[in-house]
Formats: structure tokens, sequence, C-alpha cells
């Protein structure tokens, strides 16, 4: 009955010998704290706040864009006028003037403007990505010590026992004192190891709830299961640099500085600045109401400012294809990490399976005088080091695919969080 338990609580944490994936939409991955308190972590964010007044700055200069810089220019002049053999006469006039920006020059800098606010709407959504790239990172990494923590606890707990039972050995005359002190420092040893775990526990648990004070950094009693990725790594690696705001965000800069080239090439034409002048002279006796239009003569600073322009539209396109290189390399990456470790923890688990198995055996063979103390520990040493590489495999996949679920836009993406408080399942792409 014991073996039974044993095998059953195993089964519960680890999730390993009975797990069947199917070909079913992903859920969110319920290794990952609640929506809400994620939502309510990343919004507070300084990158995720300094992005959002980017939005409100570029709103700004596309409205000071529309408006354009030409400005009204009031002059007023003032001269006293002295004829010989006649009086002087206090002369006044007034002029109103105001640069023309031509209507190629408009057109273009309201497409600055609405690219600019474009572009700043992406980096925001970018660096809500990478806000949620770091919190998830950081999620795991807690999760991992902690685990690790609760693992060594139980096993020192075990060689606790263990203890126990040589001591009872002892008493009966069926073991020699000697082994009290192997088991004991065997023991200690497991304790000395759990405190360690439970430290780097406690500093992980005080960086998040200094930095994330929204989440409730509270392991699980079991991990789950890895769910079925449902879909080719192949079929992910398109999902996701269809919809990836790090190539948007460098294809949006590209395309702004092709704006900005041409709209410095424009500035070849100078605006024509019209006038309109009033000025009373001989003591008011001559009045005269005219206009004026002026052009600047073009020199070679132009014509350089229109070559740097274009020069700047080839680096970021330069940019955006190193920036599409980078993503697709990493898409693909991600995917098959993915599928990966999925599969090498399937595989530490089975081992786990066995190792357990054995390590309850030889405790028990020990009990009945079947087996010497040292081959006891040693089991329990290969118990503890199969069920700790199983475990952290299985958080090495649920991150691998949390982390897919979210490059994808699956989990925790800017709209999703923003306009409702629940993640709702959507089909993963290729699943039949």
């Amino acid at each position: 009955m014991k073996r039974f338990r044993s095998r059953i609580a195993l089964a519960v944490l680890l999730l390993p010998c009975l797990a069947r994936a199917t070909e079913a939409d992903m859920p969110y991955p319920q290794a990952l704290p609640p929506v809400e308190q994620a939502r309510r972590a990343l919004a507070r964010q300084p990158l995720v706040a300094a992005a959002r007044a980017g939005v409100a700055q570029e709103e700004a200069g596309r409205t000071a864009l529309l408006a354009g810089s030409n400005e009204w220019t009031v002059r007023a002049t003032s001269q006293r006028r002295n004829v010989i053999n006649d009086r002087n006469y206090q002369e006044n006039g007034i002029a109103l003037e105001r640069p023309l920006r031509l209507p190629s020059k408009a057109g273009k800098d309201a497409q600055l403007g609405d690219g600019g606010v474009r572009l700043a709407e992406l980096r925001l959504a970018d660096a809500w990505h990478e806000a949620a790239r770091a919190l998830m990172k950081s999620w795991f990494d807690w999760l991992r010590e902690a685990r690790a923590a609760t693992r060594l606890e139980q096993n020192a707990q075990l060689l606790d026992r263990q203890l126990q039972i040589v001591n009872q050995r002892v008493r009966a005359g069926d073991a020699p004192r000697m082994e009290i002190a192997l088991a004991q420092t065997e023991r200690d040893r497991a304790q000395a190891a759990a405190m360690a775990a439970a430290q780097r526990r406690a500093l992980l648990e005080a960086a998040i709830a200094g930095r994330y004070p929204e989440l409730a950094a509270t392991p699980p009693e079991a991990l789950p299961e890895p769910a079925s990725l449902a879909a080719s790594p192949q079929a992910w690696r398109e999902r996701i640099l269809a919809d990836n705001h790090e190539l948007e965000v460098a294809q949006a800069e590209a395309a702004q500085a092709r704006l900005a080239a041409e709209r410095t090439a424009l500035d070849g034409k100078p605006d024509p600045t019209l006038g309109v002048h009033y000025i009373e002279e001989r003591g008011r006796q001559e009045r005269i109401l005219g206009m004026s239009l002026s052009f600047a003569i073009p020199g070679a600073a132009r014509g350089a400012q229109a070559r740097a322009g274009w020069s700047r539209a080839a680096q970021a396109e330069e940019r955006a294809q190193e920036a599409r290189m980078k993503v697709e390399t990493e898409a693909m990456a991600g995917a098959l990490r993915a599928a990966s470790t999925q599969a090498l923890w399937q595989q530490l688990a089975a081992i786990a399976c066995q190792a357990e198995d054995y390590a309850g055996l030889a405790a028990r063979a020990y009990a009945l005088g079947e087996l010497p103390l040292n081959d006891t520990l040693l089991a329990r040493r290969q118990a503890l080091d199969a069920l700790t590489n199983a475990e952290q495999a299985q958080i090495d996949a649920l991150e691998a695919q949390a982390r897919l679920l979210l490059d994808a836009h699956r989990i925790w993406s800017l709209e999703d969080m923003e306009d409702a408080k629940e993640v709702k399942p959507q089909a993963v792409p290729g699943a039949q």
C-alpha cells in the first residue's frame, strides 16, 4: 500500500507516465501567475510607462507637423524724412509676411506625423512584450528555486526517517553503531542543502515582490503537465513572424526614415514667402498698399542634407533586414526548444519513476537487513538527482512553451491585456 501511495504521489508531482498530449488549443499555462495579476504588473513597468509617454509625444508632434513650422511675421517701420527747403515728414509702415508651405511638403509632413504615431504605438507594444518576457523569466527562475527547495526539503525528511530506521536496527542489534553516524551525516547534508535552496528562493521572492508587487509568489503544490504544441515548429515560426513587434518596429523605422529623406529632398525647393505691407509717406500724403513675394536661393547645404537623409534611410533598411534575420532565427529556435524540452522531460520523468521505485525498494530492503546502508543512501541520492532533473526539465518545458505562446501573442499581448480581463483560448496555427 505504501508503495502504491508513493507512486501515486510521484505521478501527481511529475505527471510523467500517464501524460498524453492532445491536438487541441493550448490553454493558458497554469504555471504562470493569473492573467489579471500579470496585467497589473506589466502596466506599471517603467519601460511600458515610458513607451506610453512616447505615444503622447508623437501625437503632439503630428499636430505640430500638420500645423507646419511656418508662422506669420509682423514688421513695423518708422522713419523721418528730411526734405531740403521743405519741412520734415514722419513716415510709418507695417507689413505682414508668412512663408507658404508647398502642397507636396504639407502632404509629406502629414504622412510623417501619422508614421510617427504608428511607430510610437509599435514601440509601446514592443516595450510591453519585452516587459512580459522579463516578468516571465523572473517568474520561472523563482519557480525553479521554489521547486528545488521543496524537493530538497522532502529529501531531508526522507533521510530523517531513514535515520530513525537505522537507530531502530542498531538498538535491535541488527546493525553496527557506525551506521548511525553515516545516516546522520547524510541527513545533515540534505538539511544544509535544503536550507541553501530556501535562501535562494527567499532572495528571488524578495526580488519579485520588489519589482512585481502585484504578483502572489506562491509555488504550486504540483507542476502542471506541459501541453501539446498542436502544431509543427515551422507553423509556430510563421505565426510569430506574422505578428512580431520587434520586426514591425524595425520596418516602421525604415519607412519613417524613407519619408524623412523624401521630405528633406523636397526642401531643395524653398518655400515662397508672401507678404502684405502698408506704408504712409510724406506725412500721410502718400499711402502705399502692396504685396511681396520672395524666394530663398538654394545652396549646397540643401543637397547635402538630402543625401544624408537617403543615407539614413539606407541604414534603417539594413537594420530592418538584420532584425528580420534575428527574429526568424529566434522564432525557429523557440519553437524547436519547446518541442525538444517536452521530449527531454518525458524521458527524464520515466527515469525518475524508475529511480524512485528503486530507492523505495532499497529502503525497505535495508529495513529487512537485505541491503547495506551505503547502497540504500546511494539509491536515495540517485533518486533525488533523477527527480530533480525531471522536475527542472518539466519547468524548462513549461517555460519554453509559455515563451512560445508569448512570442506568438497567444498570452499577455498588449491588446488582449488592455481590452479584456481574461485571455480566451485561440486556435493554434497548423492544428488539424
